[in-house]
């Protein structure tokens, strides 16, 4: 087995490795660090003697290797290739290995636990690390008092994801409790241990609120969060996002930003543009998100723009979304940010540049294409 390419994925920690052998029709293989290996296929197991790899998804003709973050690919990938072998002898896609540690690119996933809608604990997942951070006492006695109801609250009590954060784990627990403090005041919290304890259907609908831009203009933060936290966003409340948009708050405008990636309308396009631009790196990078999943090409030039934004998590979103969508347009750009200090932007600026040289047709996402590949099976 010899390695074809090597590609980034929209996950800093998993690299697709293209190989020269397929597997037969339906057949896969997924293995974990800790799994019983012995009967593996040797190449599974020496892969597993290098240092950071912690997963391995084999499909079709393609490996998904996971990393562990505190481990470069920098480090991993030379050592990939000299377990694999490679049909090319050129190494250019990478670097010598220079065994430095790289800053992880700080994406942490974010988990809400709730019980009939009240917040109980929040958790982060960054890599192999978990952190959690608990809410203020009154979170716990409105659960505690809405159990009454509830033969089983244990199986009831739901993790509900949230869209991924950029930066400090400790920071951004702080912050997401913060928010949900703002966002849920006694009387919130009282009415959903009345609906948990009557189970009234009709209490959902309210769950949502009218916001207006008046209530934007309110001196306290909390309130504004608040407000804007129970918005069922569509096209009607462009008006509503945009003055969030140019909120003090860098949280208010995250989550404006992250309503106008719900809005699938080409009118929220400058908006988005106007996030791109902000000051605070997690709204920057929010805006790349939803960019990426709205997947309007009308997008493209803003985007270019962003390849030369002083942050590495913009620069690889926008690169992302170039390789997914991008066209001939976008190529000077590239061939300026190929040289890039960080790695795994190069890795996807040089997967964007081939794919529109090459004549290759924009594929969309990696994790698409898996899903695809797996559903053959």
């Amino acid at each position: 087995m010899k390695i074809v390419s090597i590609e980034p994925t929209p996950s800093p920690y998993s690299m697709k490795i293209n190989v020269d052998e397929q597997l037969a029709d339906g057949q896969t293989q997924n293995f974990k660090l800790d799994d019983d290996k012995q009967d593996a296929p040797p190449y599974i197991q020496d892969l597993f003697q290098i240092r950071g790899v912690k997963g391995i998804y084999r499909v079709i003709d393609f490996i998904a290797l996971e990393r562990n973050p505190r481990v470069s690919w920098e480090e991993i990938l030379p050592e990939v290739r000299q377990v694999l072998g490679s049909a090319e002898e050129d190494n250019k896609d990478i670097p010598a290995n220079n065994a430095s540690m790289e800053e992880a690119y700080g994406e942490v996933n974010v988990y809400i636990q709730t019980f009939r809608y009240i917040p109980m604990q929040v958790k982060l997942l960054e890599g192999d690390t978990e952190k959690r951070f608990g809410l203020p006492e009154r979170f716990m006695n409105a659960a505690m008092e809405a159990t009454k109801s509830s033969d089983n609250m244990l199986e009831e009590r739901k993790w509900i994801e949230q869209k991924p954060r950029y930066g400090d784990i400790e920071e951004i627990g702080c912050e997401v409790v913060e928010e949900i403090a703002a966002s849920y005041n006694e009387q919130r919290l009282t009415d959903l241990v009345n609906y948990a304890l009557t189970n009234d259907a009709s209490f959902v609908s309210s769950l949502h609120q009218k916001v207006t831009v008046e209530m934007l203009d309110h001196p306290n933060w909390k309130e504004r969060y608040a407000a804007l936290d129970r918005l069922d966003p569509t096209i009607e409340d462009l008006p509503v996002l945009n003055k969030a948009l140019e909120d003090d708050k860098s949280s208010i405008r995250r989550l404006a930003t992250a309503y106008l990636g719900m809005i699938e309308d080409k009118k929220v396009l400058p908006y988005l543009y106007k996030a791109l631009k902000d000051k605070g790196v997690n709204v920057r990078r929010t805006a790349g998100d939803c960019l990426s999943d709205l997947g309007f090409k009308e997008a493209m030039p803003e985007v270019i723009h962003s390849l030369s934004d002083k942050s590495r998590l913009v620069r690889w979103r926008a690169a992302m979304f170039l390789y997914e969508l991008g066209d001939e347009s976008a190529v000077p750009a590239l061939k300026d940010a190929m040289e890039d200090p960080e790695f795994e932007v190069r890795m996807q600026v040089k997967m964007a540049l081939a794919r529109i040289e090459d004549g290759e047709e924009a594929k969309g996402s990696i994790w698409n294409q898996m899903t695809q590949a797996a559903k053959q099976k």
